[in-house]
């Protein structure tokens, strides 16, 4: 199931523009996330994801035709994905993954211009003291068929005096950036525990707490 929905729309895309050569990504959407913070603690995320116009295109044709469906099929990728995120408290000594739960009664779509936005919430299984801990946040898909990246900083936020947040830009090497490029729209990237496409084209979310 995973992917199922992004990737369906990226097949049917490319039925009507097969003569254009692609090369990966193949689809793009902007992310936005907003740090929540209770009594000192860091206790939940949303997540506002903006989609290409032409992957909107072709959601929003099948969201028309059956919006229950649609929606319910892509909120389940998101969520049995965890949220194509991985999360991290990086003060311990050895890096502590921080496992997120979805809040589905918040997560909507809308179509209100060219461009689609998902948004969602997740909330911390466990709630985490801000002072003097360090959190990471990189959002990908694995195949990089999809690009999901902060357009600038502004697009990331906490509601916390003491936090700050910076994003550090992926630096993949050179034989990375060929082997991207070579893919054709059908093939899937080889993946290892060392090598993940999509990982290795992530932004690096850091939010640093006094």
């Amino acid at each position: 199931m995973i992917r199922r929905t992004f990737l369906n729309i990226l097949l049917l895309m490319s039925l009507f523009i097969s003569a254009i050569a692609y090369s990966h990504p193949h689809s793009f959407i902007t992310l936005k996330t907003e740090f929540y913070t209770e009594q000192d603690k860091l206790t939940k995320l949303h997540f506002i994801w903006t989609m290409d116009e032409l992957t909107t295109s072709y959601l929003k044709l099948e969201y028309q035709q059956n919006p229950k469906s649609v929606f319910n099929e892509l909120m389940i990728n998101i969520f049995e994905n965890h949220f194509f995120s991985e999360f991290w408290l990086k003060s311990s000594p050895k890096n502590k993954p921080i496992i997120l739960m979805p809040l589905e009664q918040d997560a909507r779509i809308d179509f209100n211009s060219d461009k689609a936005t998902v948004s969602f919430w997740a909330r911390l299984k466990n709630p985490l003291t801000l002072a003097g801990n360090q959190f990471e946040l990189m959002t990908y898909e694995k195949t990089f068929y999809v690009d999901m990246y902060y357009a600038k900083e502004g697009n990331i936020t906490i509601n916390h005096p003491n936090c700050k947040i910076t994003i550090t830009k992926p630096t993949p090497d050179d034989s990375t950036l060929d082997y991207a490029q070579s893919l054709d729209q059908d093939e899937t990237p080889i993946e290892t525990d060392d090598f993940i496409l999509g990982k290795l084209f992530a932004q690096k979310v850091v939010v640093s707490c006094q």
